[in-house]
């Protein structure tokens, strides 16, 4: 009976370690390319933005390994989503994937050999300038009751300046925001606004949402087409 309770024991622990060593894959280069190209999740460059800027993958997102405010960013974007993420060689990388691990993130592909392997095998990259601090004032919760209490429709647009999807989300908000001037527009920056993060339960970036008389009729998390968006507010 006790031969059979340990070896019980020992299929469970080794069925639970194979079931969490998943959420974090370690994957060559070839292969790391190959997955990016099914486009469904979210690349993060954890290298820091002079390095970021030399040269990155298309579409990834700088978030830096020796920030203060590394966790808080890993901390509201998506977790439900696949995440590519790589540095410089795969150290950083390989460190920021078992922080991501125990904030639950369910998928974490991480490069090996980082952007040097990338590069060696003349992968595209990309250069950009150092972003700049945003100098979007804060809102406090008086001000933002103020203004869904004078404005009958309003969407709010919680997000950050180093988030790609945001940055994708931007322009299209600002094209319905030109061509329905009756309605407010708002947008928030989550890295400043800690407080109405909170809240406003905002548990990734961007989201979005639509309030009718001071009051929540809608709200999306990440990428929505522009159709969609206005069927919702109308």
């Amino acid at each position: 009976m006790k031969k059979m309770l340990y070896l019980m024991i020992i299929v469970y622990s080794v069925s639970c370690g194979n079931l969490n060593s998943q959420i974090i894959e370690d994957l060559d280069i070839e292969a790391f390319h190959l997955m990016l190209n099914k486009g469904d999740g979210i690349i993060i460059d954890v290298r820091t933005a002079k390095e970021f800027s030399s040269g990155h993958i298309t579409e990834a997102t700088n978030i830096d390994y020796y920030s203060e405010q590394f966790l808080e960013k890993l901390n509201i974007v998506r977790k439900d989503l696949p995440i590519y993420i790589y540095c410089r060689s795969g150290g950083r990388s390989s460190s920021a994937a078992n922080k991501m691990k125990k904030l639950g993130f369910k998928k974490v592909y991480n490069l090996l050999g980082g952007i040097a392997s990338w590069e060696s095998k003349g992968y595209e990259t990309i250069s950009s300038t150092v972003a700049p601090i945003s100098k979007q004032p804060s809102i406090s919760t008086v001000e933002l009751t103020r203004i869904l209490d004078e404005n009958n429709v309003i969407l709010i647009n919680f997000s950050t300046q180093w988030c790609v999807p945001c940055k994708k989300m931007k322009p299209v908000i600002e094209e319905i925001q030109r061509e329905n001037t009756n309605m407010k527009v708002l947008f928030i920056d989550a890295d400043i606004n800690k407080g109405l993060v909170t809240e406003y339960q905002i548990n990734s970036v961007p989201t979005l949402i639509i309030f009718h008389n001071a009051k929540e009729v809608f709200r999306n998390v990440g990428i929505i087409s522009k159709e969609e968006l206005i069927n919702q507010l109308n």
